[in-house]
């Protein structure tokens, strides 16, 4: 069994949703699909894109991005309370959010471990993975997560990313008989958010700022998380959140990024290498991109 990545689908998007629906099933209809969150934060339309996608492969395992646990819509309460009802419509579903080993019959295949997160902000002290940035608005007025998330009552001290990472305990303490793929929705390393330099230079001309008060640095994710992965041992590790596809080995785990994106973000080349399909992760091209 072949495993393939994606992530940030966006499915409200119509052009984003026949990009999914063209996806052959004769193609994948053997493998298994790991995808990475922020598919929307309307629950019919979830459950519309999650089911299409398990039609078209053998297994589809999903975390929640931070769309997901938007309640404008007023399903819900608050946003762990959308956490709850995301997972119950994935277990409904047959889309798997807790680890399992895929693979074909003679063989040891792979573990699949999803891992949830959220982001530390600057001043919410250490774990976040903060970089200044000059111009920059730390308000972050025109960051979407600051009107439609809540967080009530998650107990004195606890932030909400830590509140996810003590979900991933029992799966990261627990032993693996066979190589392990962690994925997460949020970014695990500052390091991920900047381009190599190889990269830039594969560029004929840099990419002007679409926000240039905006720093996703803020809000990109938490060094908790990658202290899990570290205990966990993965040979890859699927992360979105980002909307940059970038592949890269960092102390012997292969990081990748594979997301659809915005429709205006392919256009403008902010996002590329999406190709006609998702990324194949396993078994690992050769040779691995630095």
């Amino acid at each position: 069994m072949r495993v393939f990545a994606l992530s940030d689908v966006h499915a409200d998007y119509a052009v984003n949703r026949a990009w999914l629906q063209a996806l052959p099933a004769a193609d994948y209809a053997a493998n298994a699909l790991i995808l990475a969150g922020d598919v929307s934060d309307d629950l019919r339309r979830l459950r519309e894109t999650l089911a299409a996608l398990r039609a078209k492969f053998a297994e589809v395992f999903f975390v929640p991005g931070n769309h997901e646990l938007w309640v404008r819509r007023r399903e819900c309460a608050d946003s762990m309370a959308k956490f709850r009802l995301v997972l119950d419509l994935c277990a409904e579903l047959g889309v798997r959010t807790s680890p399992a080993r895929v693979g074909s019959p003679g063989d040891a295949g792979v573990w699949v471990v999803p891992l949830f997160s959220w982001y530390v902000q600057p001043e919410e002290g250490s774990g976040s993975l903060f970089v200044p940035k000059a111009g920059e608005d730390p308000s972050l007025e025109m960051w979407a997560d600051r009107y439609f998330t809540r967080w009530p009552g998650l107990g004195p001290g606890l932030s909400v990313a830590d509140a996810f990472l003590r979900l991933n305990d029992a799966h990261v303490h627990r032993s693996y008989d066979a190589p392990v793929i962690s994925f997460s929705h949020f970014l695990p390393r500052a390091e991920l958010m900047a381009r190599t330099r190889e990269e830039s230079a594969a560029r004929r001309r840099p990419l002007p700022d679409r926000n240039p008060r905006f720093n996703f640095s803020r809000v990109a994710g938490c060094a908790g998380l990658e202290a899990q992965i570290r205990r966990l041992g993965p040979a890859i590790h699927l992360y979105g959140h980002q909307h940059r596809n970038r592949q890269r080995r960092i102390d012997g785990v292969l990081y990748v990024s594979h997301c659809l994106g915005y429709p205006s973000e392919r256009e403008s080349g902010h996002v590329d290498g999406v190709g006609d399909g998702p990324k194949l992760i396993w078994p690992r091209p050769q040779p691995d991109a630095a």
